[in-house]
């Protein structure tokens, strides 16, 4: 089946367990194989908060997931993991966690 991306976008985005996390509002393709790589994710109000994503008034938080955490496109866009885990998946890298080249 193809999809357009204005049929994809503003479709809502649903966790593992069952908790809608917001709409697609764009998608990510890699330029090498023209593959859509991720899609960007507007979250909802009470989503952002719960996940410690900064938000606005004016402007609604926005993430990046991968297309490995999507498991289904259909009416909705339901992903592999539950809301506690986009949490984790969404958290920056800390320094002490990059590894460090050795000389």
């Amino acid at each position: 089946m193809r999809l357009s991306d204005s049929t994809v976008r503003g479709r809502p985005v649903v966790s593992a367990d069952g908790t809608v996390v917001g709409t697609i509002a764009e998608l990510f393709i890699g330029s090498s194989d023209w593959r859509i790589e991720a899609i960007g994710v507007e979250l909802r109000n009470d989503v952002a908060d719960r996940i410690g994503e900064a938000r606005t008034i004016f402007h609604h938080a926005k993430i990046e997931l991968p297309v490995s955490l999507i498991q289904s496109v259909s009416d909705a866009v339901v992903l592999t993991v539950d809301l506690e885990h986009l949490r984790e998946v969404n958290r920056p890298v800390a320094a002490e966690e990059t590894p460090q080249p050795t000389t």
